[in-house]
């Protein structure tokens, strides 16, 4: 289990989860996790979280052809796209980008991979669903 996520609203001031699983979920987490483990919470509007389909099209369908087609590991062309395109303010990872930060950096890979490696993209075109 690499996330715990849980919808939630806020209420009279306060965040209520809203998630009916929750308790068991997060049992299920935190076991898989073993006690001592240190955990990142971050809470934000739901409209502003970076989404799930926004990372699995930047590792799937940007960083994985390219991978395939130059030896690269898709975390090496990772690192190089935050080296190049985080925000100068200090931030080193993709989970302190909001959603609109990670589609800004998603179009600045695409951009950038799509002019570096075009023949990576093009061996995918046959395979992708319209």
């Amino acid at each position: 289990m690499s996330a715990l996520v849980v919808d939630a609203v806020v209420r009279d001031g306060r965040i209520h989860i809203t998630d009916y699983f929750y308790r068991t979920r997060s049992a299920k987490a935190a076991k898989s996790w073993g006690d001592g483990v240190e955990l990142h919470i971050r809470i934000e509007p739901k409209d502003e979280a970076v989404a799930l389909n926004q990372y699995r099209h930047l590792f799937g369908h940007i960083f994985e052809p390219v991978a395939d087609y130059t030896g690269y590991t898709k975390q090496e062309l990772c690192l190089i796209a935050k080296a190049q395109f985080l925000p100068d303010d200090g931030r080193t990872s993709l989970t302190q980008l909001n959603h609109e930060e990670m589609a800004v950096f998603i179009q600045q890979c695409e951009g950038w991979l799509g002019s570096e490696c075009p023949d990576a993209f093009a061996l995918m075109e046959p395979h992708r669903v319209a």
